[in-house]
């Protein structure tokens, strides 16, 4: 075959290849971000390698529970985090926006893990001014921050309001403290939860909300997903995610009915986005009766999904629950919500989530309802992972602006080759030459014998060997 026809066939082999970026002639763009394993997008060849996603880790208590007199009511006790933490951009703090049924309040921490409520004085809550209430009549408020947006609009909020103006309503802040809420309002029907996202690359925000439907013959709850510029004209709400005959099969073995998604967290990471959905084991009506009880009932843990443009959602091939129940009482029977992002500290990924003593029917004084932690190393929601006998995956050609290699990965054995677009391994590059890895860390530098960095300027492919390890992400950057 001659290069020019090789070349074209390396064009249209490209054509078919789901993409995160623009494609420059046989390759994909890549940017400097990491590149997780979470789908076989770049890969052109694997083999010897399994794709598991992994569990969080928690703390042994939740990071804010129901303390302050407004925070409680007797025996019902409960603080959801459907909403939203975001580090300051300025200084690093962490900010949270949470809620107690109607309210939405706020909470900063140094730290992630220390919480304090400043007294605002800024909206009147269950009686007084002297609290940390920055908007009321809204539950489940999610917040976005838009550094494009108007100064005035920096911050963006949707929420739910019931009664008879039952709807989702979105708000607007300078600052995320004094909130407006905007000339038309509801701006989408139904409820009751909803995230929602900002999204840099198109400059629209994106609304995932809850409805209830008929779905395979069951009524269930399901995801939404409206897109809008300015949070007053929205598209058309469309379902992006709604159980399948997988979940329902497992949920039958496990002596459920059937599954239902709660409601759904989107986020950009890297080149692309992820999505936490809580899954439903529904069981059906309670068995025992109490006050201030749902009518339906059933455990509630959560999966990850993921997508290439925040708009088409798919589910992990390893289904495990990114944050299951327990093993702490906490969290043992429902995880109701989770935060709409990720937060990035040290070498970890954080999100916060809504802790449930109990399954979703139960009921006070058992139900208390707290606000939980979830910890991954840095890209350590999915890795593609090695036995004892070598596995391998290769990339399909790449284009990137970087010339040093990292690699996140815990392994006995790892080495990398560089190969042209066409397959050829470059002289100084192969796996022979490579300075074999063998450590647990986020960031590995890959070298070779003589050379430090990656050559330039033309589509190239990289391929990593491994045994015994989980290869989590790789990422271009420049070299300093």
């Amino acid at each position: 075959m001659s290069r020019r026809v090789a070349s074209v066939v390396l064009i249209l082999f490209s054509l078919f290849i789901p993409q995160p970026g623009h494609a420059r002639e046989s390759g994909v763009w890549i940017g400097a971000e990491s590149q997780i394993f979470i789908d076989d997008s770049l890969v052109s060849a694997k083999s010897g390698m399994e794709r598991h996603t992994h569990p969080c880790t928690k703390p042994p208590r939740p990071v804010l529970g129901p303390e302050m007199n407004w925070e409680r009511d007797g025996d019902d006790q409960r603080v959801y985090v459907y909403g939203t933490v975001l580090r300051d951009p300025e200084t690093g703090a962490f900010r949270m926006w949470y809620n107690r049924l109607s309210g939405v309040l706020y909470a900063t921490s140094e730290d992630g893990l220390r919480w304090n409520r400043p007294r605002l004085n800024l909206a009147e809550f269950q009686g007084t001014r002297e609290n940390n209430c920055v908007l009321t009549s809204l539950h489940s408020p999610s917040v976005v921050y838009n550094p494009d947006a108007a100064p005035k609009e920096r911050y963006a909020m949707l929420g739910y309001k019931g009664g008879n103006e039952r709807g989702y309503r979105a708000a607007y802040s300078e600052d995320g403290l004094h909130w407006h809420l905007y000339l038309k309002n509801p701006v989408l029907p139904s409820g009751d939860t909803c995230t929602l996202m900002y999204d840099p690359k198109s400059g629209a925000y994106l609304a995932f909300h809850k409805r209830n439907v008929k779905w395979r013959g069951h009524e269930r709850r399901t995801v939404y997903l409206a897109e809008s510029r300015d949070m007053q004209a929205w598209s058309k709400p469309l379902l992006v995610m709604a159980p399948d005959e997988i979940d329902d099969a497992q949920i039958e073995k496990e002596g459920g009915r059937f599954g239902q998604f709660y409601n759904m967290s989107a986020f950009p990471y890297g080149d692309q986005y992820l999505g936490f959905v809580t899954l439903f084991h529904f069981t059906g009506p309670p068995e025992r009766k109490g006050p201030l009880q749902s009518n339906d009932d059933g455990p509630i843990d959560v999966q990850l999904v993921h997508s290439r443009d925040g708009r088409s959602w798919e589910r992990c091939e390893d289904r495990t629950p990114v944050i299951p129940n327990g093993p702490y009482a906490y969290d043992a029977g429902c995880i109701l919500g989770v935060a709409n992002g990720v937060v990035a500290t040290g070498d970890e990924i954080w999100t916060y989530y809504t802790a449930i003593t109990t399954t979703h029917g139960g009921f006070v004084p058992e139900k208390r309802i707290t606000i939980g932690l979830a910890k991954w190393r840095l890209d350590g929601f999915v890795s593609l992972d090695a036995g004892e006998e070598t596995g391998t995956v290769r990339t399909v050609p790449l284009n990137f602006e970087g010339n040093r290699l990292y690699v996140n990965v815990a392994t006995e054995h790892l080495t990398a080759a560089v190969l042209d677009a066409s397959g050829m391994p470059l002289d100084g590059y192969t796996h022979a030459d490579c300075d074999k890895i063998q450590s647990d860390s986020v960031r590995h530098t890959l070298t070779w014998k003589n050379h430090n960095t990656l050559p330039v300027g033309r589509p190239l492919r990289l391929e990593f060997q491994m045994k015994k390890g989980q290869l989590y992400s790789f990422k271009v950057v420049s070299a300093l």
